[in-house]
């Protein structure tokens, strides 16, 4: 009776082990957001520093006007994968590493496009002056617009009035974009440069005032060229 009971507990402790890892609990690892998903999200913290021209995400800033009372937005800056939030720092230090190279040269300005503003840094030292206007007219009139996509230098040209009208839109769909404009006469002479950086995503148009005392009445060409970025920007000289 021994013999015959033995194999049975044999059969019944297998039948029982196997039950036993049928019900182990394997926990998946947390899904990643998609990466656009997240940058849509820190695109909105970003800021930019008015003495040094970089970007920088600022955690405390107020997105909505519902943050000063329920701040819903700071909330989804901390759901953000850090995997996503390193790789969105990376491409913004590339931007920023760019914007350095270029603001130490003497004639250049640069205009952001973020989210919520365009603003314009011009050098001290430098005779071409950018300021942003209120309001954009998108009725006027262009004498001169110039789309600057991939690595292909672009051209067009104008005779500049002295003080111009500048637009600049972007249709990129990468997060960072850096892009440069140059107005050069036609011995070849640069008499400005600007450079164009911002956020690609969900990017408005706007005007500026362009000054360029040196070259009053005089045909300019416009050469531009893409530095960061998959997408494009354009520019437009109005009447």
């Amino acid at each position: 009776m021994k013999r015959q009971i033995a194999p049975i507990i044999c059969v019944v402790s297998v039948l029982m082990t196997g039950c036993s890892d049928d019900n182990i609990v394997f926990n998946a690892p947390p899904q990643i957001r998609a990466y656009e998903t997240d940058a849509a999200v820190l695109s909105r913290f970003v800021e930019v520093n008015d003495r040094t021209g970089l970007f920088s995400i600022n955690p405390d800033k107020k997105v909505t006007a519902t943050d000063y009372v329920v701040n819903r937005s700071r909330e989804q800056l901390l759901e953000i994968s850090s995997i996503n939030r390193a790789r969105f720092e990376r491409e913004m230090e590339q931007a920023n590493n760019l914007i350095k190279a270029y603001r130490e040269a003497d004639n250049v300005s640069v205009i952001y496009t973020i989210l919520t503003s365009g603003p314009v840094i011009n050098n001290e030292g430098g005779t071409m002056r950018i300021s942003k206007l209120q309001s954009y007219n998108a009725a006027a009139r262009a004498v001169a617009r110039l789309s600057v996509s991939g690595d292909d230098i672009c051209r067009t040209g104008f005779y500049s009035m002295g003080d111009n009208r500048l637009t600049v839109s972007c249709g990129n769909t990468s997060t960072f974009y850096v892009s440069r404009i140059a107005f050069v006469t036609s011995d070849d002479t640069s008499k400005g440069t600007i450079l164009l950086a911002g956020l690609g995503i969900n990017s408005l148009p706007y005007s500026y005032s362009l000054v360029l005392p040196e070259v009053n009445g005089e045909y300019l060409n416009i050469q531009g060229k893409s530095l960061m970025g998959n997408g494009n920007v354009t520019v437009g000289i109005l009447e």
